[in-house]
């Protein structure tokens, strides 16, 4: 009878989970904050590239990017539970990792506020804080009712624009389909762009002329670079008819916490609406 070789790395993890305490690996920007935030963020070993909130998983070590993850660097912290979305890839990663033995959980990547109170649940049952998630749940439930009366009050319905790192010489904006499309319809406003392509498309000057959008909203992913993504629409020439621009409504988007769809993106929305509406 031959001998079945089992190799030494899938050994290692198989007497780690016998032996050591829990070891996370959080794959996803929102798996890691809601990790955190039901207070299991001390079992966390390893983060994708992603995961940036809190900012204390900046310091932990990176198994690369959710979409095009490696199963080598994932199982080399030797985890207890890998937690993360449908957005993880390629195929043969998962194929990999489910082979592994490890207890590797895919939960459905979330697109709204009613989803993002899902996966809370769902993790919070997965990690057996069933109470923390119900805890966190009810609070960004309350703050989502006040957002909702919010909108309410504002009898306008905005025309906005979501760029994603624009540049001078490219305008890069989102339309149907993306989490910015969501976020523009969840904040009271109206995508200019959502019934002319889906995902992301650059946009010409002329485009953004024609529609001129009320409000519009630069997503970075480097705070330092915001000033100067906005001085593209607040210091050329080309764009100061536009009425985001006579009013001063351009708002720089951190995309690391607005639309990694986790607590967070509540939070973030709650910050522009009173930006947008009430502050000025």
């Amino acid at each position: 009878m031959s001998k079945i070789r089992v190799p030494i790395i899938f050994v290692l993890i198989a007497l780690n989970c016998i032996f050591c305490k829990e070891r996370i690996v959080t794959i996803g920007g929102c798996v890691t904050e809601i990790v955190y935030a039901l207070d299991k963020g001390n079992s966390v070993v390893a983060v994708d590239q992603s995961s940036t909130i809190p900012k204390k998983v900046k310091v932990l070590p990176q198994v690369g990017y959710i979409r095009s993850i490696s199963s080598e660097g994932i199982l080399s912290m030797f985890p207890t539970k890998i937690l993360t979305t449908t957005d993880i890839g390629p195929v043969k990663v998962i194929e990999q990792i489910n082979e592994s033995g490890v207890d590797f959980k895919i939960f459905d990547s979330p697109k709204s506020f009613e989803d993002i109170l899902t996966l809370i649940s769902d993790i919070a049952i997965h990690l057996d804080v069933k109470e923390n998630g119900d805890s966190l749940n009810a609070e960004l439930s309350i703050l989502n009712d006040k957002l909702i009366n919010l909108k309410a009050n504002n009898k306008s319905k905005p025309k906005i624009v979501f760029f994603m790192n624009p540049s001078a010489s490219s305008y890069t904006a989102a339309g149907a389909g993306t989490k910015a499309n969501y976020l523009i319809e969840y904040i009271g406003g109206e995508n200019i762009f959502s019934n002319d392509f889906n995902k992301y498309s650059k946009v010409s000057k002329e485009d953004i002329i024609k529609y001129n959008p009320d409000i519009i909203l630069v997503g970075y992913f480097d705070k330092s670079t915001s000033k100067k993504m906005n001085s593209l629409f607040e210091s050329n020439e080309y764009f100061e008819s536009l009425t985001a621009v006579k009013n001063k409504n351009i708002f720089g988007i951190d995309i690391g916490s607005t639309l990694n769809f986790g607590p967070s993106f509540v939070h973030s929305s709650s910050d522009l609406i009173n930006k947008i509406y009430f502050e000025k």
